[in-house]
């Protein structure tokens, strides 16, 4: 199969025009130019008007196309992974917010049961637990009843638990037992990310020392920028070990510090996500985050009190709004969904349109809408003409 588009977003550069040759689903060849005269048996997909993109990788999936991550069941994933190939999402992780403890890892090894059939579309990397050791004063959407003090061996039971899916823990880290839960899941190379904190800085900086690598959600859910005290914020940006994922919906981060984060991490420490909940993708309606009643006015999910809970953004749509907002390229913006994740995660063949790579790829059409998915050379989503 070749893939031959306007622009193709490969590692080096951008080709203009260019193409991908795909064999046993990886890439094979990344040219610029036209693709030469093939035999009959190899299908070419043109796109000269589109740009064709890595895959792009989604840490923070609550749930989308009515299904919520919290509480569903196993083939609900298909219904939820037809959706993310819409977006141009290629792999991602499910994202458990805090619950009873119980009720995380049973919706844990469920995530656990989707993975094994083998047959996502889009991949299904792992599990992301969004807590349940956050601190209380910045819960945001959070149950205050659900969240707990940071317990090693508790931890390490879900982990057991789960069979090596966990990859990523949200964390606060100024909790008392934080250091070395942090620790432990470090040396267990799950990535510890920080968030739902009231942390100051210097708390921001120990906690990367002790092996955290990621930020949740940068300025949601966390002490802020102040010019005497940088904060938990302050700390994401200003720490080069770690990256700050972002939800670019223009509703969680104003677009002007979304152009302050860009310029001060710069998009290699930027990882998009969407922290998209079950009504992602739908109409206007009641629907759930972990079994809260959320409802959504004017395209912002909340709770009954105005408490935002996620978000219905979609990967492409954070690329454009990125793009935009920060005033950067849209190969920059495209890293930060993409290559900046797969680095994160240390997915050794994602990420990058390069000779060796999953043939996992996205192609935007002229208004940046996604209109072919490819996960592993198989077509998980083509939008009609």
């Amino acid at each position: 199969m070749i893939v031959a588009a306007g622009t193709v977003i490969a590692r080096e550069r951008n080709l203009s025009p260019g193409f991908v040759e795909i064999d046993g689903g990886r890439i094979v060849r990344v040219s610029g130019g036209e693709p030469p005269p093939q035999e009959a048996t190899q299908p070419v997909l043109r796109f000269p008007d589109g740009t064709a993109i890595p895959g792009m990788i989604d840490l923070q999936v609550n749930g989308g196309a009515g299904v919520d991550c919290a509480r569903c069941v196993p083939a609900d994933y298909e219904v939820l992974g037809r959706y993310l190939a819409g977006t141009g999402v290629t792999a991602y992780l499910p994202t458990i917010t805090s619950a009873p403890l119980e009720d995380m890892r049973r919706a844990g090894e469920v995530v656990a049961d989707a993975m094994a059939r083998e047959t996502a579309r889009p991949v299904i990397l792992g599990v992301h637990l969004e807590g349940p050791y956050l601190n209380p004063l910045r819960r945001g959407a959070h149950r205050a009843q659900d969240l707990r003090p940071p317990s090693v061996p508790e931890a390490l039971e879900t982990l057991r638990r789960l069979s090596g899916i966990v990859r990523v823990v949200t964390l606060a880290p100024e909790l008392e037992g934080a250091e070395p839960l942090v620790r432990a899941l470090a040396e267990r190379e799950v990535v510890v990310a920080l968030g739902h904190t009231d942390a100051g800085y210097d708390e921001i900086r120990a906690a990367a020392q002790w092996g955290a690598r990621l930020v949740t959600h940068v300025f949601n859910a966390m002490r802020g920028l102040h010019h005497r005290e940088p904060g938990a914020a302050g700390g994401a940006l200003l720490t080069r070990g770690l990256v700050a994922s972002v939800i670019a919906d223009g509703i969680h981060v104003h677009p002007a510090v979304l152009g302050l984060i860009a310029r001060v991490a710069g998009p290699g420490r930027i990882a998009l996500v969407t922290d998209a909940i079950s009504a992602a993708g739908m109409e206007r309606g009641s629907f759930s985050l972990g079994g809260r009643g959320i409802e959504v006015r004017d395209g912002v999910p909340r709770l009954p009190d105005g408490t935002i809970a996620g978000s219905v953004l979609q990967m492409d749509r954070a690329v454009r709004n990125f793009a935009s907002a920060a005033e950067i390229g849209l190969r920059d913006a495209v890293h930060s969904a993409t290559a900046v994740p797969a680095r994160l995660l240390r997915l050794a063949r994602k990420g990058q349109i390069a000779p060796g790579y999953d043939a996992d790829l996205a192609v935007l059409g002229r208004d940046g809408s996604v209109v072919l998915t490819l996960v592993g050379a198989q077509v998980a989503y083509q939008r009609r003409q």
